[in-house]
């Protein structure tokens, strides 16, 4: 990563064991048979983009999409099934659904308010 990148995302993919029950979750983790207890969910899958020291990035997208697993994984809260995120500096988000968003203002006023 050079020094004017801030966030490097390469082949970045998450997924999810979902389970029918919480015992199947315990049967599958004693289980010695190959058997799959769950169905597979990919929430993200080979995402890959850098951003610049200056640059804006915001994720759009429906209800879903990976908006929220993408900005989690970049952050550190959640680690990647497959991929890498690097990040150098300091690096703010607005994760949550109407953070403090004044209809009144613009965008960009809102993301310096909050």
């Amino acid at each position: 990563m050079t020094s004017d990148i801030v966030i490097d995302v390469d082949n970045l993919s998450k997924q999810y064991r979902i389970y029918q029950s919480s015992h199947d979750r315990l049967r599958q983790l004693f289980s010695w048979r190959k058997k799959k207890l769950y169905q597979e969910f990919w929430a993200l899958r080979d995402v890959s983009f850098q951003v610049a020291r200056g640059e804006t990035l915001g994720v759009m997208g429906c209800n879903g999409s990976g908006k929220s697993t993408l900005l989690q994984m970049i952050f550190g809260a959640t680690t990647p099934t497959l991929g890498t995120v690097t990040t150098a500096g300091r690096i703010s988000a607005l994760l949550e659904l109407g953070a403090g968003f004044d209809p009144g203002m613009t965008g960009r006023e809102n993301v310096y308010l909050n």
